[in-house]
């Protein structure tokens, strides 16, 4: 029986948000409709992208990973400098491509650039189609009885679970693909200064390793060990589904694999592993529904909250030095590695918004810029939601305590000695609240408070009641 006759002749993947192979929905229909396939990467140029940070050897290792998949499959990975509005419809008049295939995204920024290069593409004759690839359910795919869309997430998380049969299952990687030659303007990625390494952890390979690795030893024990950032109890994967060198679908159907061939015992823990993912899909969802979240508070009545200026709190903060122990070991891990355990990644944007009262768009574009698993939707969610101003019933009066979140989720201190090595020597019953030791007591342990290590920068109860008054009056404006 003769091959069915493709839709297309050529199409050009643009391999945005999407680095990889396998469960690449993009690219796996592609392939089903064009006899020819051009995966494709538009890189600025720029050197940012050789910078030696956490993100960008991240980056650097998952597109190095990609195109070794993809010659494995017969191809390579056509690379393009400049801007994406500019390269692609040049790319689609080199290649002579009858369609342009991307995989949807939901920020702004990204939507206007989308509509900038559709315009660019269409005297082309050129259609570009966007596809569901980074979330499981979109914004309108899941709405509450009156046909709007979920601000709460508990009663999104009820539905999305009641749909959680309807979740795409995962596409199968290309065995092999048609290699098309370089055109005018296109390099290979071997061309490029930087590239070339897997250092950093990124790929398509490193997330798969890591997804086994997880499903098989820590999953099940998610619920209990998540909270503490002293152990490795997370999942590590947020890094790469943020820039897509794994599926959400690939994650979600492992988790319900491994539900199926556990022990009742052992679900609570996948359970736990599944809300973080639906969290992770209700504030995507927000970002469609209500766009405007990345330009200020969800919560109207909030908007008008007085937040200070203080450029020397701010660097305190950044530099992991305010003098509370758990919230500078967040912040070093944060600077060092490019990564930030998700319990003190609350604590510490409650200490920049509820005890320095700094905004907390100042913390959502520090996060954004150094984080390996920089995600636009759960940046935002995430900081909206512990400054007080986002989704959550009624949380503008949570205020966390450093020095009780640091006894609780950190008790022998392992977390905070990892990476504050000057309180190294103190005691486990002051570890979170050094200022505490006696001036014998400093001395002992090589640790003088305002010297190796400085003194809290504020006093957290003075600093609540100074919170609970600047929202409160915020709400009656």
């Amino acid at each position: 029986m003769p091959p069915a006759e493709k839709k297309y002749r050529r199409i050009v993947v643009w391999m945005r948000r999407a680095l990889r192979v396998d469960d690449n929905t993009p690219l796996w229909q592609a392939l089903q409709d064009a006899e020819e396939v051009i995966p494709l990467l538009v890189l600025r140029d720029s050197t940012a992208y050789r910078a030696d940070t956490p993100r960008r050897r991240f980056l650097r290792g998952a597109i190095t990973d990609l195109d070794h998949r993809l010659r494995e499959c017969g191809t390579q990975l056509h690379i393009r400098i400049g801007v994406p509005e500019e390269q692609i419809p040049k790319a689609a008049r080199a290649y002579r491509a009858d369609a342009v295939y991307a995989a949807r995204v939901y920020d702004t920024p990204a939507l206007q650039r989308e509509t900038i290069l559709a315009h660019g593409l269409e005297p082309l004759g050129v259609t570009l189609m966007t596809f569901k690839d980074r979330v499981l359910h979109e914004g309108t795919e899941i709405l509450n009885a009156a046909g709007t869309p979920y601000r709460v997430f508990t009663p999104y998380k009820r539905v999305w679970l009641a749909a959680g049969e309807d979740v795409p299952r995962v596409l199968p990687a290309p065995k092999r693909m048609m290699a098309v030659p370089l055109a005018d303007g296109s390099i290979a990625l071997s061309s490029m200064p930087g590239f070339g390494g897997l250092a950093g952890g990124g790929g398509e390979s490193a997330a798969a390793d890591r997804l086994r690795v997880f499903t098989r030893s820590g999953m099940h024990q998610y619920n209990v060990r998540r909270d503490l950032p002293g152990v490795d109890g997370t999942s590590r994967l947020s890094p790469h589904l943020s820039v897509g060198t794994i599926s959400p679908r690939k994650v979600y159907w492992a988790a319900r694999s491994a539900a199926e061939r556990s022990e009742p015992a052992a679900k609570a823990g996948i359970d736990t592993y599944v809300s973080e993912l639906i969290w992770r899909e209700f504030y995507y969802q927000i970002l469609s529904n209500f766009p405007f979240v990345l330009r200020e508070s969800f919560k109207e009545e909030l908007r008008t909250v007085r937040w200070r200026k203080n450029e020397s709190r701010f660097a305190r903060w950044t530099s992991g030095t305010t003098g509370y122990p758990i919230v500078d070991a967040a912040m070093r891990q944060l600077n060092s590695e490019g990564w930030m355990h998700n319990r003190t990644r609350m604590i510490v944007a409650s200490f920049l918004t509820k005890d320095l009262h700094l905004n907390w768009q100042e913390g959502e574009r520090y996060f954004f810029d150094r984080l390996v698993d920089a995600d636009v939707a759960a940046n935002n969610g995430g900081w909206q939601w512990t400054a007080g101003t986002g989704t959550d019933a009624s949380p503008w009066f949570r205020i966390f305590n450093p020095v009780n979140q640091g006894k609780k989720f950190d008790p022998e201190g392992v977390y905070v000695r990892r990476y504050v090595p000057e309180l190294s020597s103190v005691p486990i019953a002051l570890i979170h609240e050094p200022w505490k030791m006696s001036r014998q007591d400093q001395e002992a342990c090589g640790c003088r408070i305002g010297r190796e290590y400085p003194a809290p920068v504020v006093d957290h109860g003075e600093q609540r009641i100074h919170t609970m008054e600047l929202y409160k009056s915020s709400r009656t404006l």
